[in-house]
């Protein structure tokens, strides 16, 4: 019996074991996928094969890496849906060797889940092949995948080759993968070609490289190849970047960091011709270094030489917007060449329409460059269009710090709008502005709401009002106040001879500041120095209501002064309860009386809300006499008989109070009666004395009105003996009744 037990248990834990690992396998392969697990060249190549035999597109498989493995290549030729996934591990290609994904073919490379995967190449030149990756169906390059190593020879793209396929890169790394020498030299980290699709959401491009002595048959004086250091784009194709960073990428010439170019097929039907687009939609492109267009490079008058490279030449595609659109990006700290490199930031040049140059809402600084630091436009038809951007920190060693643009003369313009054009530097002229045959349109330099941040002195750090000239033979730094020339027209410049500008300052200027109790701004305001007091706009200042109070504006602290530097002033509130109310209290005015409940049950009530500054009216008890015991209260008013609602009156909590006075009144007693007190003996009376005989008396004059004599004494002898009678029985009764109380 106990061992059927025993057995029974073994089972439940068998089965529960292996629904678990049913669980995880369905995890690990969803939807059915096919898992081959390989450890060396073999068995990859044995799974590629059984791979590449399948044409049914339903299928996945998942190739997972057991064991860092070496192979001389392989191509993915099957509709199925493949993944590699690398655990950790590394997968080492060939010199002339890729990975190759054909046309129909999908290839996912890691997981969103971050598989770690190391794709490399063997170290050497690997002369006439594409990159590490060679994309003409479709690839998925996740977070965790690292293509590195690729020292390519005479071919488009380092990393990747992406031809007439399409590149989606969600994250992961391409580093230091490059072109070296020969006359191709294309995209050292990813090259996009024959209307190729590179989409980058995230992810890193970084330290790749395009280098090549090569020199132009026809102008020996320019080299058009090693162009496009991190990403190169020609042919009709076209890149995305939505977040990412192209990083410490490298060019002999053009494009350190993204090129975009016209093939020579486009240029040979009409110079000028741009079939590719490049949309800078997001990340950073930072630290690149090349001759010319170090940051972002984008032209249809120079462009890529590829006559020989495949033995069929792919159909050139056609991007459906092409140009360059560069918007809510940083362009940071890009060099070109120094000497005579133009577009540290960014290059444009030839574009003509339908072709599109637009930057928005870009921060393009610490950028630097011979001519045009920041941003430069060049030759015939380009049209560029700057809105919302701001365009700083610039330099040129030589002219145009910020903008740049030469020998637009053939219908080309360029539009600058709600844009930050200042404090960049140029070694001879044009510290923010250069124009050489080039029509422009700049924005007012006050509306740039900027500091001046350069000599001389007196304007430093002061709000820019103006476009000064800042000519080689008169450079603004130099010039004292009265020299200073403002230049006007600015928003319609035309296409004439050298034109050198500067935003700056003419006349010093402080900075007004207004801010709310919270430290928040109010407004901030330029004005000349010696602005009078009354003369400053005073902005209307708001403290928002709590639950309990409203905020009124008192005054600005500290006292406003005339403008002789920047001052900060401060909004001071006073707070008023958005709702007083109306307490009653009574007292007693006898301090040893406590008042009753009859008293306290007068009390008013009033559930009203009153506003500020409203008059409230006493209310007067209902009764102000009541009956108790040994008297009554009266009610003897209030301490005041009307009140004003304010913060004076009030406590803190928004009550106002009336506060009334009862007296006690005691009921008149009657006083207790005290005992009499024994009666006297009275004496024996003294004998009469005998009246003498009365005389005749004399007669009148009338006998009206005459009384009889008195013949003896008025007191009554009966009353008082029956008093002394009753007295003694009296006396005698208590002293008989006190001994019988005794006796008891």
């Amino acid at each position: 019996m106990k061992a059927k037990k025993n057995l029974k248990r073994l089972l439940s834990i068998l089965l529960y074991s292996l629904m678990l690992v049913g669980l995880f396998t369905m995890t690990a392969f969803a939807e059915g996928a096919t898992p081959i697990d390989v450890s060396n060249s073999e068995k990859l190549s044995d799974a590629i094969n059984r791979i590449n035999a399948d044409t049914d597109t339903n299928n996945e498989y998942v190739i997972n890496l057991t064991a860092d493995i070496e192979t001389s290549g392989f191509e993915v030729q099957s509709p199925c849906h493949v993944t590699i996934l690398g655990n950790g591990h590394t997968l080492t290609v060939g010199q002339r060797g890729s990975i190759t994904i054909n046309a129909g073919a999908q290839l996912d490379l890691g997981s969103k889940d971050g598989d770690i995967l190391k794709i490399c190449s063997v170290s050497g030149v690997s002369n006439d092949v594409p990159g590490l990756l060679d994309v003409k169906g479709t690839c998925n390059m996740y977070t965790g995948v690292t293509l590195s190593g690729r020292v390519g020879n005479n071919y488009f793209g380092g990393g990747a080759t992406v031809q007439g396929g399409t590149f989606h890169m969600y994250g992961g790394t391409i580093e230091n993968c490059g072109i070296r020498g020969g006359s191709v030299c294309y995209g050292g980290g990813v090259a996009v070609i024959y209307g190729g699709t590179f989409v980058m959401d995230d992810g890193v491009i970084k330290n790749c490289f395009v280098e090549s002595s090569y020199l132009d048959y026809w102008d020996p004086e320019t080299c058009f190849t090693a162009m496009g250091g991190g990403v190169f784009v020609s042919g009709g194709s076209s890149f995305v970047i939505k977040e990412g960073t192209v990083l410490d990428n490298s060019a002999t010439n053009m494009g350190g960091g993204i090129a975009v170019v016209s093939a020579y097929e486009e240029i040979a039907t009409g110079l000028g011709n741009l079939k590719s687009s490049a949309e800078i939609l997001g990340g950073v492109i930072q630290k690149n270094s090349a001759k010319t267009g170090a940051g972002v490079f984008a032209s249809a008058y120079y462009y890529a030489w590829a006559d020989g490279i495949c033995a069929t030449t792919p159909t050139i595609g056609s991007s459906a917007k092409p140009g360059i659109y560069i918007e809510n990006a940083q362009i940071l700290g890009n060099i070109a060449d120094t000497t005579d490199g133009y577009g540290g930031g960014v290059f444009v040049s030839g574009l003509k329409s339908p072709a599109v140059a637009s930057i928005k809402g870009t921060t393009v600084k610490g950028n630097k460059a011979a001519m045009g630091g920041g941003v430069a436009s060049y030759v015939y038809w380009t049209n560029m269009n700057i809105d919302g951007s701001s365009i700083t920190e610039n330099t040129a060693t030589i002219k145009g710090g910020g903008f740049l643009a030469v020998n637009n003369t053939s219908g080309g313009k360029t539009t600058i709008k709600d844009t930050v054009l200042c404090n960049n530097l140029a070694g001879e002229a044009a510290s923010d502005v250069y124009l050489n045959k080039a029509p422009l349109t700049l924005p007012s330099a006050g509306s740039m709401d900027s500091l001046y941040l350069d000599k001389p002195d007196e304007v430093n750090n002061r709000k820019i009002d103006g476009w000064y000239i800042d000519a080689a033979a008169s450079r603004y730094t130099e010039q004292n106040k009265d020299a200073r020339v403002e230049y006007a027209g600015y928003d319609n410049i035309p296409a004439s001879n050298e034109i050198c500008l500067i935003a700056a300052v003419n006349q010093p200027q402080a900075k007004i500041t207004f801010k709310n109790e919270d430290g928040s701004t109010v407004s901030e305001e330029w004005y000349p120095f010696g602005t009078r007091a009354e003369d400053i706009s005073l902005p209307d200042a708001f403290k928002a209501s709590d639950d309990t109070y409203d905020y009124i504006f008192e005054s600005w602290s500290p006292e406003i002064k005339d403008v002789t530097q920047d001052a900060v002033y401060t909004a001071n509130f006073k707070k008023v309860f958005k709702k007083f109310t109306v307490q009653y209290e009574f007292n007693s005015t006898s301090s040893d009386k406590k008042l009753p409940d009859e008293v306290m049950a007068l009390l008013p009530e009033d559930v009203a809300h009153y506003s500020l500054n409203q008059r409230i009216e006493a209310k007067v008890p209902s009764k102000t006499s009541v009956e108790v015991e040994g008297g009554k209260w009266v009610f003897k008013g209030f301490d005041k008989d009307h009140i004003t609602a304010n913060m004076e009156n009030a406590d803190n909590t928004g009550r106002v109070k009336f506060v009334g006075r009862w007296e006690f009144v005691a009921e008149e007693v009657p006083g207790t009666p005290t005992t009499p007190s024994t009666p006297t003996t009275p004496s024996t009376p003294t004998t009469p004395i005998t009246p003498a005989d009365p005389t005749t008396p004399a007669e009148t004059n009338s006998g009206i009105g005459v009384t009889n004599p008195q013949t003896g004494d008025n007191s009554c002898l009966v009353l008082w003996s029956t008093l002394f009678v009753a007295s003694v029985f009296g006396i005698a009764g208590i002293a008989v009744c006190s001994r019988r109380k005794r006796v008891r």
